[in-house]
């Protein structure tokens, strides 16, 4: 599969409005860059809302390591409020290999590791409502690999239309492990269907081994055969690469997705082995604004 398959999906934004969105706060853009802004919306609801639930903006790779964090911010403020990804509270997360393997302990999460596969969705670990949207700024890509994968819902249930005993399944609850998560006196998972309604349109929110990671729990059931049975039909639709996008960000593009309707993984990467060059993307969480 070629990895340039984000090109369709490409738009590369004015210099001028890269700067402010460094240097501005999000009240004071739209005074400025209406014509921009009005644009930058049109491309977010062609792309992502209405069609492949993805859009990559090229122009950040001028700006200094300072104001990335700041310009992600900015932008996804645009669109809605930010959210926290984890306990501590997190905005604005680094996404990079910690040294971890995907599920391992109670804390660890995808995004620490350097493997690749497990097809799922942001927030997973999360109880509803999980964030319309999440973003990635690539500031460096790894030595090799590392290009993400894309699945749309919509092509899921279309692929799982003949099997419907599988689909009601999948829009029961099961128990996805919090990863820690949860506050004092809650419970370790949190119990939401995989499939559900979304505005009228398929969602969807994924991880399968912090599915298996929160029915492995003493005080929780085991995942019946008819649920493991609907995970792995699940597992099969979206590992064809028929239903697949693949795409790599290069450094300096920041991306934005569809989380409700994607699901979304990666090839495993090796990285530089300087410090200094090894992969590094800052994420958001984004909930829509009314």
């Amino acid at each position: 599969m070629a990895t340039d398959g984000f090109e369709p999906y490409r738009i590369t934004l004015d210099e001028q409005l890269v700067e402010a969105l460094a240097t501005r706060p999000a009240g004071e853009l739209a005074d400025h860059h209406q014509d921009r802004l009005r644009e930058l919306a049109d491309n977010r609801r062609r792309h992502v809302d209405q069609g492949a639930g993805v859009l990559v903006m090229d122009g950040f790779g001028a700006l200094r390591d300072s104001e990335v964090p700041t310009a992600l911010a900015t932008f996804s403020r645009l669109i809605g409020s930010l959210l926290p990804q984890n306990a501590s509270g997190e905005l604005i997360r680094e996404v990079r290999d910690r040294g971890t393997r995907i599920g391992e302990g109670r804390t660890t999460r995808y995004s620490d590791s350097r493997f690749g596969g497990n097809l799922h969705t942001d927030g997973a670990e999360a109880p509803h409502p999980v964030p319309e949207y999440f973003t990635l700024l690539c500031v460096r890509q790894a030595k090799q690999g590392g290009a993400l994968q894309l699945v749309h819902v919509r092509d899921v249930v279309r692929r799982l239309a003949d099997r419907p005993g599988l689909l009601a399944t999948l829009r029961e609850p099961f128990h996805f492990d919090r990863r820690g998560d949860e506050a004092p006196g809650e419970p370790p998972t949190t119990r939401k269907a995989v499939l559900f309604d979304d505005d009228g349109e398929p969602g969807v929110t994924y991880l399968r081994k912090y599915i298996e990671a929160g029915h492995a729990r003493d005080d929780v059931p085991d995942l019946t055969s008819q649920q493991v049975a609907a995970l792995d039909a699940l597992d099969e639709a979206i590992a064809d690469p028929a239903l697949a996008l693949e795409g790599t960000m290069r450094a300096g593009e920041l991306a934005i997705f569809a989380n409700r309707r994607l699901l979304h993984g990666r090839t495993e990467f090796v990285d530089h082995e300087d410090p200094a060059l090894t992969r590094l993307l800052y994420r958001t969480w984004i909930r829509r604004a009314a």
